[in-house]
């Protein structure tokens, strides 16, 4: 019931003004979570510092940028297990302020969608972005809302970070959808931004000299704290398309090639 009440309240509060819905994942999107292995998610459920490289420095570049944002952080997590630990994270990783929404009943399989498609009646936005990973259901949750008000003229971007990829005996995570952008560091959101105009060319160049050359420099496998490429991430299946950037910013070739190198991938 307070659950309830208190969504009621950010929507009430917000929708006169709000025109730009901002909903992020928590685990596995901007903290380090490895939820498709039970004996890794158990070590890092109460990990509140390990978080993926560069997000917290975007998503605070695309709150101030964007006055009229309202942000919400979406865990099919169960509020009474880690509501503490991810209201924790997002203070200690310095994400921008936001409500939090985590499962408070047993219906994970359309605790996001419910509450999605309450947000999207009640705030009524014009523009909306979608933060997620393929591990579980972001990808096929945020199509169906797309699906569902795409008569309304909302204008939806959607990214999902690829953390499990299909190997030779299993395929691991959630495939992409029509206008889903698979991305694997914060450098390749911000890019897709920047041509829809929710985030400004300066904003793209600071980030360019401080995260990626910090992308560049961090280990292959991290496993704690501010981790640019976890050891349980498998992004084979990543495909790489901002090659129109390279001659922009001297640092992205060498991006480039870290992530090719680190996933695998053709350059």
């Amino acid at each position: 019931m307070r659950h309830l009440i208190a969504l009621v309240l950010f929507v009430f509060s917000i929708s006169t003004q709000a025109q730009t819905l901002f909903v992020s994942d928590v685990d596995d999107t901007i903290k380090l979570a490895n939820v498709l292995d039970i004996s890794e998610a158990a070590r890092y459920a109460f990990d509140d510092k390990s978080r993926f490289m560069g997000m917290s420095e975007l998503y605070n570049l695309i709150a101030k940028e964007n006055s009229d944002l309202s942000i919400v952080y979406l865990s099919k997590a169960p509020e009474w297990f880690m509501k503490g630990t991810h209201r924790s994270f997002l203070t200690k990783g310095k994400f921008p302020q936001g409500t939090y929404i985590g499962r408070t009943n047993y219906d994970g399989d359309v605790h996001k969608i419910k509450n999605l498609r309450k947000l999207m009646n009640d705030i009524k936005p014009r523009k909306v972005i979608f933060i997620g990973d393929n591990g579980e259901q972001d990808a096929d949750v945020y199509a169906a809302i797309v699906k569902e008000y795409a008569n309304q003229g909302i204008e939806f971007h959607q990214f999902i970070r690829i953390v499990y990829s299909k190997t030779f005996f299993v395929e691991w995570g959630a495939q992409l959808l029509d206008g889903q952008i698979g991305f694997v560091t914060p450098i390749e959101i911000a890019l897709e931004l920047e041509k829809e105009h929710l985030l400004s060319s300066q904003s793209v160049q600071s980030l360019m000299t401080t995260v990626a050359v910090d992308l560049i420099k961090a280990k292959t496998y991290g496993a704690e704290g501010d981790v640019a490429f976890p050891y349980f991430v498998n992004c084979s299946d990543f495909v790489w398309k901002w090659d129109d950037s390279l001659p922009r910013f001297d640092v992205m070739p060498l991006l480039k090639a870290r992530i090719v190198d680190r996933c695998r991938i053709k350059p």
